[in-house]
């Protein structure tokens, strides 16, 4: 089974929408050499209402070739109000009942439905409506990190992975580095700490963190159309220039309240599989901080 232990979601998302402003009426300059600092900081400025004060936009990344239905193996639900933005990471694990398909793993309802019953399972757990939705492939963390140069991200303890490039394992020392494509790809799928997927949602979340400092700067803007010319195409979604543009806008303006969840439960082996249970009263917290 294939496996995607990795959170490039909010890093394209971040790219998509911020190429969203520079697309607004299709009339503003996105090649590097144009004065698109001086653009958004104008943009930026002004304001962008909602369409509504509370929204949901669902993130999945996916490990799949092309018009390949596979598991979705990071699961976020970005939630944005007028006052706040929250996001919650669901563990992939998480156990469910599907319809005709029984007790299964929360990531296996976009192999039997694709995104419809990835939204659908996804609102009755949380009672939510989610308003958009994002998809995309791993390769796009790859593709996005290499266009601009490198990332820098915040490791917390040691730790080896293998570069398929170099063909060698190295070790990542604690402390903060910047990775090429691979090299972040493979620290964020890393899984050799005996602590499961909850470690890799922290590292996940860490990398928001990351990239939530390191992106939401204006001197970053000029970067935008190289990164998403590199990514576009492992990126699915519903949404449209102008509404992305507006999340940007929204999200630049609370870039100081993000706030992180994570269901919280407990790992059973049902019948020769693990499951991740969750706690009701984890569900009943992240409900009341969704309404």
């Amino acid at each position: 089974m294939r496996i995607l232990y990795l959170i490039p979601a909010l890093f394209i998302f971040f790219f998509g929408i911020a190429f969203g402003i520079l697309n607004i009426g299709d009339s503003l300059p996105i090649n590097e050499n144009s004065n698109t600092k001086h653009i958004s900081e104008n943009i930026i400025d002004s304001e962008m209402p909602l369409k509504k004060p509370n929204q949901n936009i669902l993130i999945l990344g996916i490990d799949s070739k092309k018009d390949e239905l596979s598991r979705s193996d990071v699961i976020i639900l970005f939630n944005m109000k007028e006052d706040a933005v929250n996001l919650v990471s669901i563990p992939r694990d998480t156990q469910i009942s599907l319809k005709d398909k029984g007790k299964v793993k929360i990531n296996a309802a976009y192999v039997y439905g694709g995104i419809e019953l990835s939204k659908s399972t996804i609102e009755n757990l949380l009672d939510i409506e989610i308003d958009n939705y994002i998809v995309l492939n791993f390769d796009a963390i790859k593709k996005g990190v290499d266009a601009i140069g490198g990332f820098t991200v915040t490791i917390p303890k040691d730790i080896k992975i293998y570069d398929p490039d170099s063909r060698k394992r190295i070790t990542l020392k604690k402390g903060t580095h910047k990775l090429n494509g691979t090299q972040t790809l493979e620290y964020l799928r890393y899984r050799s700490d005996g602590k499961g997927d909850l470690a890799r949602i922290d590292r996940q979340q860490q990398f928001i963190k990351d990239l939530q400092e390191n992106f939401l700067k204006l001197e970053n803007i000029p970067l935008i159309p190289r990164a998403y010319a590199a990514v576009h195409e492992d990126i699915e979604t519903d949404m449209g220039s102008s509404h992305i543009a507006s999340f940007f806008i929204n999200g630049y303006h609370l870039r100081e309240k993000f706030q992180y969840y994570t269901l919280e439960g407990y790992s059973k082996t049902i019948d020769g599989i693990s499951f991740y249970i969750l706690n009701k009263d984890s569900i009943k917290k992240i409900k009341e901080i969704l309404q």
